[in-house]
């Protein structure tokens, strides 16, 4: 129900965006894009080894970094951030949840345009070699014949549990060995490679939680935990302390974002569809809760990148609103 009415209100705003684009002049903000994995290509994804709804190709990754350059926009670094940005410009963030090995994909195209992007692992998949569990239900229920819509309306029972509830869950239905990866499409990356992926120049590394807890599930303790070991996890990979955590689900609250700053973040990341509008520096309140937009694979790169850059996004407004309930 949810996708169809986002989709019922995405229809006019694409129309809108073409014309306010146009006949208006944006605000200046920082747009944030969150991404998960790439498929190498269109076969690729038709393995159907990994739940495909946040995913895109290489190629259209190129075409959206090829479009907001085109545009004036400028990528930068959670650093950047922190140091302030010039209210005059327009700025671009490139944010990849969970630590999928496929990201090293990445790398060719960084360093081609010499543009940062910032990488949310979760560091018990690294450490334990384990798949997403979103992945394992959609992979299992898809030989099953369940359409789609199904998958999501389980997935959506499951994200009220925790992790730890989830895979019990996973195990009892599909047996111990569905957390075991089928192959560089849907494993995360060994803690060798990731070492080695954080010494790139222009890759940064953030906390997305030891387990990808959900963390609106879990107690004030648990909570800290998650967040706190992830941190001590990433500083011995990098050597660096997050100064950034992506919240897994986009879930939080004033709880959750005091626990992270007493961890020593400093920028939040939520799913919220809304551009971060300018001034934006250190002392802005809401460097803790910054919203992202996020591509589908299934339409029209640039028109997508058309609707994000317009200021009235009805579907934004409904999406927001919806996850809130």
């Amino acid at each position: 129900m949810k996708i169809n009415i986002i989709s019922i209100a995405k229809f006019p705003d694409l129309i809108l965006s073409k014309f306010y684009l146009k006949l208006f002049k944006e605000k200046n903000s920082l747009m944030v894009f969150l991404f998960h994995g790439l498929f190498k290509n269109e076969e690729e994804k038709a393995l159907n080894i990994v739940d495909p709804q946040p995913w895109i190709t290489i190629d259209q990754f190129n075409q959206f970094i090829n479009y907001f350059i085109n545009n004036n926009y400028n990528f930068i670094s959670p650093n950047d951030i922190l140091q302030g940005l010039d209210k005059n410009n327009k700025y671009i963030m490139i944010t990849f949840d969970d630590g999928y090995y496929n990201n090293i994909s990445t790398l060719p195209i960084l360093k081609k345009y010499k543009i940062p992007a910032l990488f949310f692992p979760s560091t018990n998949h690294i450490k334990n070699k384990k798949c997403f569990w979103w992945d394992v239900l959609y992979r299992e229920r898809f030989k099953t014949g369940k359409t789609l819509k199904e998958i999501i309306r389980e997935q959506n029972k499951l994200k009220l549990k925790t992790n730890e509830e989830i895979e019990k869950y996973l195990i009892k239905l599909f047996g111990k060995k569905s957390l075991k990866p089928i192959g560089n499409i849907d494993r995360p990356f060994t803690l060798f490679e990731l070492v080695n992926f954080s010494k790139e120049k222009y890759v940064f590394i953030g906390n997305h939680t030891s387990n990808h807890a959900i963390l609106t599930n879990y107690s004030k303790e648990e909570i800290n935990n998650q967040i706190m070991n992830a941190q001590d996890e990433i500083l011995k990979i990098t050597g660096k302390n997050p100064t950034a955590i992506s919240y897994p689900n986009g879930n939080y609250s004033d709880n959750i974002i005091e626990i992270s700053k007493e961890n020593g973040i400093k920028l939040g990341f939520t799913v919220d569809y809304k551009k971060n509008l300018l001034p934006l520096n250190k002392n802005s309140k809401n460097l803790m809760h910054l919203g992202r937009f996020v591509l589908s694979g299934e339409q029209n790169i640039i028109k997508q990148c058309n609707l994000f850059r317009s200021d009235i996004l009805l579907y934004a407004h409904i999406w927001n609103l919806l996850r809130k309930k």
